[in-house]
């Protein structure tokens, strides 16, 4: 799936956790795997159904592991999680 919002959104991510110095860094892991894979589900080759599902519960559980730490950051997650609703994922 390549769509321009979406790709719009993860460049956004990936800016604020570069900018998020006081993620532990176990957390900011996850993140960079959760942006590498939203990335490529933004690619032209997208990713297979069952992956997008698993994709949007990781978006979704960070959100919920932020929201009080880093409220931009997690705010923007959930930006993420309307895209993939929008898209049927």
């Amino acid at each position: 799936m390549s769509d321009p919002r979406l790709r719009s959104v993860v460049e956004e991510i990936r800016s604020q956790l570069a900018n998020a110095e006081s993620l532990p860094p176990g957390t900011r892991r996850s993140l960079e795997q959760l942006v590498r894979d939203l990335e490529t589900l933004a690619g032209p080759a997208g990713l297979p159904a069952e992956s997008s599902a698993s994709l949007r519960d990781r978006t979704t559980d960070a959100i919920r592991r932020l929201e009080a730490s880093h409220p931009v950051l997690s705010t923007t997650l959930g930006n993420v999680v309307d895209a993939l609703a929008f898209f049927g994922l």
